[in-house]
C-alpha cells in the first residue's frame, strides 16, 4: 500500500466467504463496528454487499479465501472501485487458531487485520485466467 493511501483513513469491510451466505462486518479506522450483516453468496447477496461498501466509502476489503467461493465476491467489489485483498489462508492463522470459532468473529479479527495493515494477501490471478480456471 503506498504511503498516501496509508495517511488516508478507510473503513474497513471484512467478508467471511461461505458457500451459500457470508459475513460481513465493517469497522472504522478506530476499530468500531459500524455494521455487520449477512449477504447471500448469490448476485442479489453480493449486489447488496456492493451498495453496502459504498455506503462506507472510502472504503477497503478483506475476504477470507475460501475454496473458489470468495472469487465472485472478489469481483463484484473490484468492479465497483473497492480495493480488495483476498487473506492467505496459512498467513492469517489468528483466525485458523481461535478458539471460540463463529463467522461473525472471523469477520470482525479481518476487519482488525485490515485495519491494521496485517493482511498477507494471496495472489489473485487476472480475472480472464481466473475464468478459464472456473471453466475447468
Amino acid at each position: 500500500m503506498r504511503r498516501k493511501d496509508m495517511e488516508r483513513e478507510y473503513n474497513n469491510l471484512a467478508i467471511d466467504v461461505g458457500k451459500r451466505k457470508c459475513r460481513a462486518a465493517v469497522k472504522d479506522s478506530d476499530g468500531n463496528i459500524l455494521d455487520e450483516f449477512f449477504f447471500a453468496n448469490d448476485l442479489d447477496g453480493r449486489t447488496r454487499l456492493v451498495e453496502a461498501a459504498h455506503k462506507y466509502y472510502p472504503c477497503r476489503a478483506v475476504l477470507e479465501s475460501t475454496g473458489n467461493m470468495w472469487i465472485k465476491v472478489h469481483d463484484a467489489l473490484e468492479e465497483s472501485g473497492i480495493d480488495t485483498k483476498v487473506a492467505h489462508p496459512y498467513k492469517t492463522r489468528i483466525i485458523a487458531e481461535a478458539r471460540i470459532k463463529s463467522d461473525k468473529l472471523d469477520a470482525r479479527i479481518l476487519a482488525d487485520l485490515l485495519r491494521a495493515d496485517l493482511i498477507y494477501g494471496s495472489y489473485v490471478p487476472p480475472k480472464e485466467f481466473r475464468e478459464k480456471r472456473g471453466r475447468l
